[in-house]
């Protein structure tokens, strides 16, 4: 449980700091709950399906088609929720980069 709440707190801290970076990602108050949510939800469980159907693709790209993966769960994110968007998938590849940098940054951070 405690994990989980960290998880979900960082992921709102993060998509706060992305939706302040990146021009084309707008979150509104209203609907960043939902968004912190429906990203936690579709990472659990969308992301890893991906990562084992796009693993060979993974492979030949030296891991770098993981920022793709990550970027279509991000966009896929946000074609779910509404009062969140994104101008285009390439944002979402970007967005997705810094959140995980973040991620990290802040897990490491709530960990002590």
């Amino acid at each position: 449980m405690k994990k989980l709440c960290t998880t979900l707190v960082v992921n709102g801290i993060s998509l706060f700091l992305i939706s302040y970076l990146f021009e084309g990602i707008t979150i509104e108050n209203s609907a960043m709950i939902t968004m912190i949510l429906v990203l936690w939800l579709f990472n659990s469980f969308i992301k890893p399906i991906l990562e084992i159907l796009a693993f060979p693709v993974t492979i030949l790209t030296l891991g770098l088609f993981s920022f793709v993966i990550n970027g279509f769960v991000l966009y896929l994110s946000f074609s779910f929720v509404s009062g969140a968007s994104c101008d285009s998938f390439i944002t979402c590849i970007g967005a997705g980069i810094v959140l995980s940098v973040l991620n990290t940054a802040f897990s490491g951070v709530f960990k002590k």
